[in-house]
């Protein structure tokens, strides 16, 4: 099966039949959300196609690399994955960026890997918005139903991914170990988290990447000598495939860490490229509003503000529930004004839920006050407003 036309083969004439695949498990199970995700061709980023019981249509617009939410990790792994209660069993420090997760507000699910000709293609994902003991036990009888297969794909169904096991030690270590920071510490640890950031990027960019491209260049020189043997181009195209992948993988975790953009072309083209990300990653769209009279500023405002729009772009996409973040950038007297809003589900501002790495609202609040920053939010049940004011011309005390 050629790489180029492994979408065909998979979706020719199956769309109406999937279709009616995920709605009778949902009736059948009752569950209250099911989707069925799949890959344009071995290796590719995946998308829940298929689905029913959704809220909305953000889940549709959700593209996962390999490793990453429940369908990348599954295709990844070839195991199936089970939480029949996620704040509970998912370490949140580790294993809270699941987009289906938040974009459903799912807290129980299975999600199988779904098999064509020995390889994983796809996944089944059956979903609760609540918990209960007996979810578990509705798993178990779908899996026993199932039988190995679903419609016309093999379904891994045995050797689950064993997070709770691993979150579960990783809280035991933690809580051994966990120093209390005050607020000089945490200064110099964003300082040296900067720095590390910048250097692993690099290193990612200019090192790892180029040598997977001159590899890359390499296959491609070998693809003449191949006509002949249609095994052999299947193995050049599969290789091909996954160092593309595997580039865009060190593309994104490159930018994550610190962006050539922020440093080349400003905190603007920066934050914009990983608005990009994030819209393809949680299905968000991000909108930016108001003027700037500059295109650069002082380099510590321009890193200390990146990073705040960014925590704050971030959480909105992953635990508002709104379909729409919006990102307003102005300056006047001296000062730039910067405000992410959702008009999402809000939460306790004091007593915040803890989720992710749980330093995120604290980390924005120290990096504001780094640049002599005002940073306020505001939040209900009608949404949440992000609100940072930082002086142009960073004065005593600030980093620079």
């Amino acid at each position: 099966m050629g790489a180029s036309n492994f979408s065909e083969d998979v979706l020719a004439g199956k769309s109406e039949h999937y279709g009616r695949v995920v709605e009778d498990l949902r009736a059948r199970y009752h569950f209250d959300f099911v989707a069925m995700g799949l890959t344009a061709f071995i290796g590719a980023p995946l998308k829940w196609i298929y689905s029913a019981g959704a809220s909305d249509e953000r889940h549709h617009r959700i593209v996962l690399a390999p490793g990453h939410g429940i369908g990348g990790i599954t295709i990844k792994a070839g195991k199936p994955m089970m939480f029949t209660n996620i704040d509970a069993e998912i370490d949140p420090r580790e294993y809270s960026s699941y987009p289906i997760v938040f974009a459903e507000d799912l807290h129980s699910f299975c999600a199988l890997p779904l098999v064509k000709k020995g390889r994983v293609v796809g996944a089944i994902l059956c979903a609760f918005r609540t918990v209960s003991d007996a979810h578990r036990g509705c798993y178990e009888r779908f899996i026993a139903d199932l039988g190995g297969h679903l419609a016309d794909f093999d379904v891994v169904t045995d050797d689950f991914m064993d997070f709770e096991r691993i979150a579960e030690e990783k809280r035991e270590d933690d809580a051994a170990d966990s120093p209390v920071l005050v607020h000089s510490e945490i200064s110099r640890v964003i300082a040296a988290q900067e720095a590390e950031r910048k250097r692993i990027s690099r290193e990612l960019h200019d090192g790892i990447a180029q040598e997977l491209l001159g590899i890359s260049f390499l296959l491609k020189r070998l693809e003449p000598h191949l006509s002949h043997d249609d095994e052999a181009r299947q193995l050049f195209f599969e290789a091909n495939n996954d160092i593309d992948r595997i580039l865009d993988e060190l593309h994104n975790l490159s930018v994550e860490l610190r962006p050539s953009a922020l440093d080349h072309l400003g905190f603007i083209p920066a934050l914009r490229s990983q608005a990009a990300v994030f819209e393809k990653t949680y299905g968000t769209e991000i909108v930016f509003e108001g003027n700037l009279s500059r295109k650069r500023f002082d380099p510590a405002l321009e890193t200390q503000a990146y990073r705040i729009c960014q925590e704050a772009i971030l959480n909105a996409c992953k635990y508002s529930g709104a379909d729409t973040v919006y990102v307003t950038l102005e300056d006047a007297d001296g000062w730039l004004h910067a405000t992410v809003v959702d008009h999402g589900c809000g939460f306790d501002v004091e007593r915040p839920t803890i989720k992710g790495s749980g330093c995120g609202l604290s980390g924005m609040r120290e990096r504001a006050r780094l640049i002599g920053a005002s940073l306020t939010m505001e939040s209900s049940t009608e949404g949440t407003c992000v609100t940072l004011v930082a002086p142009l011309s960073i004065g005593e005390g600030g980093q620079r």
